[in-house]
């Protein structure tokens, strides 16, 4: 089996020339692949503060929520009561506001009490106004 010719020292080979432009390119993208993950481990932390404040802040929130909530549910109690109901007692629950407030609805039987005392006590009212004015008369 014959040996390869050796190569001449005074000769320079193009292999080596070629690992070393080969190692410059792949210490270029290792350097650009570094940077990225520079940058994308900033953007991280950025986001890793954003996340702790929001923590931070979770609490508050949800109070401000809660409250803002009741609020809105003593003001809807308060609107939904009128004098019909009884001498300003809250309307019933299980009758739920009317979809369309032009539609008639049957009234409840504690608000056709509530109207029935009304009219007897006007009833009674015009009556007394009416004796009153019947025995001024000359």
């Amino acid at each position: 089996m014959p040996f390869p010719p050796l190569s001449n020292s005074n000769r320079k080979s193009s292999r080596p020339q070629a690992s070393a432009s080969k190692l410059d390119g792949n210490r270029t993208a290792i350097g650009r692949d570094l940077e990225e993950l520079r940058k994308q481990q900033l953007e991280l932390k950025k986001l890793e503060e954003k996340m702790k404040q929001r923590m931070q802040n979770l609490p508050k929130e949800v109070a401000e929520k809660t409250r803002r909530q009741e609020e809105l549910i003593k003001l809807r109690a308060v609107a939904m009561a009128t004098y019909a109901d009884g001498l300003s007692r809250p309307r019933d629950k299980r009758h739920g506001p009317a979809k369309n407030p032009t539609s008639s609805r049957r009234m409840t039987r504690p608000e056709e009490r509530s109207a029935r005392f009304q009219l007897l006590l006007l009833c009674a009212i015009l009556a007394v106004i009416m004796a009153l004015l019947w025995k001024s008369l000359p």
